[in-house]
């Protein structure tokens, strides 16, 4: 099993100590993990052209490309984000708008997708990032595993998000296991 997880923030903060935690707990279940943070890429926009509807794959060259090829090769799609003005980061948005290709060609794309969010509010608004990110999954056909939700990160310490992403890591590689049965 492999798992590509889609950072939608930078290294260094919540959201990567959040994908590095869950990504630990996976391999802890003997899953295979690649975490991309699209920050550092070169990806544009989705321009709506229609190009992918009628050839099954997007005609913009970047580097999108490199994880749509991570993308066809993975069981598991995390999407990753911390809440920006009650949705997800544009970072993240913009990858999720380049899977479109996907919507018309539902093949090789992982089984299972889930979500993981923070923000530093006491009371972050997720539902946005949720149904974004869950729009994707049913969109292209993966199972929707759920996700992990961790506000007040401005008043949590980096241990609590990091235990809390690392356990349902931990959960999930066990659930995709059985599921499975490797």
């Amino acid at each position: 099993m492999r798992a590509l997880i889609l950072c939608g923030s930078k290294r260094g903060g919540f959201t990567s100590s959040m994908c590095e935690s869950f990504a630990s707990g996976l391999n802890s279940e003997n899953i295979e993990t690649d975490i991309v943070y699209p920050l550092e890429l070169d990806i544009n926009h989705c321009t709506g052209c229609g190009y992918c509807s009628k050839n099954m794959v997007c005609n913009i060259e970047d580097d999108m490309e490199h994880i749509y090829e991570m993308f066809k090769k993975a069981d598991l799609l995390v999407l990753s984000s911390p809440v920006r003005f009650s949705g997800p980061s544009s970072v993240i948005k913009v990858v999720v708008d380049r899977f479109q290709p996907f919507w018309y060609c539902k093949s090789q794309h992982p089984s299972y997708a889930l979500a993981l969010m923070n923000g530093g509010g006491k009371h972050p608004e997720f539902k946005n990032l949720i149904s974004v990110f869950k729009a994707l999954s049913i969109t292209i056909g993966m199972k929707w595993m759920g996700d992990i939700s961790i506000p007040d990160t401005d008043s949590n310490e980096p241990d609590f998000v990091r235990d809390s992403a690392y356990e349902f890591g931990k959960e999930t590689g066990i659930t995709l296991n059985s599921e499975n049965r490797i």
